[in-house]
């Protein structure tokens, strides 16, 4: 599938001492205060690292639980977005932001091969150790999420063996997209992995959550089609909803059966498309957040 999306929407987006009774000198204390505001210091900063095309950022508040951490894996949307959107949402996670162009082949084909994401992880793993944050930590639950072409590479990473069973959410703002088998029909295989994704999310074995705008394409389904197709496969209904949501950003329907959640918004501009990212935050991080609250 070769679709250039969103080219000239994403062009506009372009991150003293004597001993004392209990044992402990007086230096000993004054060393461990400063052992404590250190890590402390460490703790209220958020750390960073590049590695190839992927920007792992660590939030200010992160905190691993029990030797593990979570992951989030963003796919197209300069790393600030991402940082400024988790600082928002506080999903106590690391964020894996990935750049690849502005056209979904190059994220579909990243990502294609098996074994692909297996070694983004064990990459993602080295840089975290880098940073002293998460110390000894192992990787937790996973969640991937993309804006606009990049749905592409989570397409292709839900179809690799076994990694659907792996990755607990998935998160969508204005995508995805996929192709017609006719002039009005779309073609399913593009689109069974979503359904198959969001019947499991039904049940609430897995957290899937989309957004979309109302823009339309040319030679390839919108994501209100698109979306719209999920919908109906996997036997949702539109719910009418009026409603403003951040950026001002108007809803006009959504959609919700267990962890599965679809809002639908209007907007046909470059500004409409590029409010998805910028208000993740508040659309589809809660979702994640409320999911993921629970200890590992």
């Amino acid at each position: 599938m070769k679709l250039a999306l969103c080219t000239s929407l994403v062009a506009v987006l372009v991150a003293s001492g004597t001993a004392r009774g209990d044992g402990v000198s007086r230096p000993a204390a004054a060393s461990q205060q400063v052992v404590v505001s250190a890590a402390r210091e460490l703790t209220e900063q958020p750390a960073r690292v590049k590695f190839g095309t992927a920007d792992l950022y660590v939030p200010t508040f992160f905190e691993a639980k029990g030797g593990m951490y979570d992951l989030v894996v963003h796919f197209h949307g300069i790393p600030s977005l991402q940082e400024d959107n988790f600082e928002r949402a506080h999903v106590n996670a690391i964020v894996v932001s990935i750049n690849l162009g502005i056209a979904s082949d190059a994220y579909s084909n990243a990502y294609r091969a098996p074994g692909s994401f297996d070694n983004l992880l064990a990459q993602t793993q080295r840089a975290l150790d880098k940073t002293g944050r998460a110390p000894g930590a192992h990787l937790g639950r996973i969640a991937l999420e993309a804006w606009s072409a990049g749905f592409a590479a989570v397409g292709s990473i839900l179809k690799q063996p076994g990694v659907a069973d792996r990755v607990d959410a998935v998160l969508l703002a204005d995508g995805p997209h996929a192709m017609y088998a006719s002039s009005h029909e779309i073609y399913e295989p593009c689109i069974d992995k979503w359904v198959k994704f969001a019947q499991a999310a039904q049940k609430g074995d897995k957290l899937f959550a989309l957004t979309h705008s109302s823009i339309q394409t040319s030679g390839y389904p919108s994501t209100t089609e698109t979306i719209g197709e999920i919908l109906r496969l996997a036997s949702v209904d539109k719910v009418a909803r009026q409603a403003v949501g951040p950026r001002g950003m108007r809803e006009i329907y959504e959609s919700h059966r267990g962890s599965f959640h679809v809002e639908g918004f209007e907007g046909q501009t470059a500004k409409d498309h590029i409010d998805h990212i910028k208000g993740m935050s508040e659309t589809l991080l809660p979702y994640l957040r409320e999911r993921w609250s629970a200890e590992l």
